[in-house]
């Protein structure tokens, strides 16, 4: 059967000793809970506000306007920003938009302007500005005040496109100018060429005209010469053509008799062997007629006419290497001539290339203007960086700082732990005996045995309300618990409060820039 007195003494001493002083432990529960609740009813409530926005740096026009457009590097851009927003002239920027420059209270202007340096440090510290996802931003800021901590998350989601966006315009037109100042710099140099070159040309006119007639002269019989070369070689492949062809051909011919023979003796090959008598009779006659000389015999007509066309081609290769010849020796004679004033031609050559690169220069840079005005009038319909806000900056209902619920439960929970702590104090101070294990181990003497109390129906009646008091009394602080909890953390706000902290919010409206 169990019974306390098995329990460890230290166990047993140090519960009879929290329940004699159980009233000690409620009394210091009820008074370290009233003060931990009036300490955590004191702590300033902190009220976030946020904004999310999401910076598109692609259009629909990016792939159409690719090489047309110079196509600025926003991504960078908006980081650089990001990276700048939380500068210490922003920073104070963003006080004085959002109002919180008219809570610094000072008598002289260096006491404001030090409040103001130690409010630019803190409120620094107290905005943040989180990337969870590439371009895409979110933006909080936790102050005693909704209003005011909806002000400065306005203030900051301003600044950050107002800062973008002037930035764009400031390098565009910085740009513009540079380019403008350029464009007008390579005018002039260009228009100053223009008059070198005609002023050359008026002081060296006579010398000019003989080296660009004789140049053209040379441009012509340089042609010339090109096309009696293609003609020569033409007419030499059909001289070599109708050689072989006359060698070819038979220059003399017997006539009706030689040929009739010829188609005998074909006959009869036909028919019989080479060794037939009649064969070799025929063999012999045409050896005669043949051999009788081209004298005797009459000449071949076409023999004739290969042998006219031969002379007349030959003539005509004879003509064309005269005129080729000729060709090439007027062109080094022009060469010649054209040497004899190579200073001013190399000149004016060096004059015409500064004009043409300058000229160059010129179109180059009035085609980037162009496409700057076209970029930014793009830009104006909507390419380039686009602002779309998720959630704008509202005014918060309820504090998200600190943790109320959290610490009046932790306050309620220490209460009783402080009073129990106090109660163990006591009874370890204490020098009264609880157990005859005690008192025989105090004194060294055996201790023969103890005696009970037996309690009477009043005592009994007595000890019944004692505990119903102790169980009241700790409901009762549980009770105050959870009134105190309904009223610090659950309760909404009156209706006037929304109404005028929504009155006061009212601010830029839209969703994108």
């Amino acid at each position: 059967m169990f019974e306390i007195s098995n329990l460890p003494r230290p166990v047993v001493r140090y519960g009879v000793g929290l329940w004699r002083r159980r009233w000690i432990v409620i009394a210091c529960a009820w008074l370290f809970a009233l003060v931990g609740w009036f300490g955590v009813w004191l702590l300033p409530d902190q009220y976030e506000s946020r904004a999310q926005v999401n910076v598109q740096t692609e259009t629909i026009l990016d792939p159409v306007m690719t090489g047309v457009t110079a196509r600025p590097n926003y991504e960078q851009r908006v980081d650089v920003i990001r990276q700048q927003l939380l500068s210490r002239p922003n920073v104070e920027e963003i006080i004085y938009r959002a109002g919180l420059d008219k809570e610094i209270e000072a008598r002289t202007e260096v006491e404001r302007r030090a409040k103001l340096e130690g409010m630019i440090d803190w409120v620094g510290e107290k905005i943040k500005v989180e990337s969870p996802m590439n371009m895409y931003f979110n933006i909080t800021y936790r102050y005693g005040e909704p209003v005011m901590a909806k002000n400065v998350v306005d203030a900051v989601l301003n600044l950050l496109i107002e800062q973008d966006l002037g930035a764009s315009l400031a390098e565009k037109e910085e740009a513009k100018r540079l380019l403008d100042a350029k464009i007008k710099e390579f005018d002039e140099r260009l228009t100053s060429k223009e008059k070198e070159v005609a002023e050359f040309r008026r002081l060296h006119g006579e010398e000019l005209a003989i080296i660009e007639g004789k140049e053209r002269q040379r441009e012509q019989k340089e042609t010339e010469f090109a096309r009696i070369g293609d003609q020569l070689a033409s007419e030499q492949r059909r001289v070599a053509s109708l050689r072989n062809l006359l060698s070819s051909t038979a220059r003399a011919t017997a006539g009706n008799e030689l040929d009739t023979l010829k188609v005998q003796i074909a006959q009869l090959r036909s028919q019989y062997e080479e060794s037939y008598p009649d064969i070799q009779v025929l063999k012999a006659r045409i050896e005669q007629l043949e051999n009788a000389g081209a004298d005797a015999l009459p000449e071949n007509p076409e023999y004739t006419r290969i042998r006219n066309e031969l002379r007349a081609a030959e003539g005509g290769v004879a003509d064309l290497k005269a005129r080729e010849e000729r060709l090439r020796t007027d062109l080094n004679a022009l060469a010649i001539a054209t040497g004899e004033a190579p200073a001013v031609e190399a000149e004016l050559q060096r004059i015409i290339r500064d004009y043409e690169q300058t000229q160059k220069s010129y179109e180059e840079l009035v085609s980037r203007r162009d496409r700057l005005s076209l970029t930014a009038s793009l830009s104006a319909g909507g390419q380039g960086v686009e602002y779309q806000i998720f959630e704008r900056p509202t005014v918060a209902i309820r504090p998200v700082a600190p943790p109320r619920m959290l610490l009046i439960f932790a306050v309620f929970l220490m209460a009783f732990g402080g009073g129990a702590a106090l109660a163990l104090v006591l009874t370890y101070l204490d020098r009264s005996y609880t157990q005859a294990a005690d008192l025989q181990r105090a004194f060294g003497l055996p201790v023969l045995g103890s005696i009970g109390t037996v309690q009477s129906a009043i005592q009994k009646t007595a000890r019944r309300s004692d505990v119903l008091k102790l169980a009241g009394a700790c409901a009762g602080l549980a009770v105050l618990a959870v009134i105190y909890t309904y009223l610090t953390v659950w309760r909404l706000p009156d209706a006037t409060d929304i109404a005028g902290a929504q009155t006061a919010s009212i601010g830029q409206t839209g969703d994108v820039w």
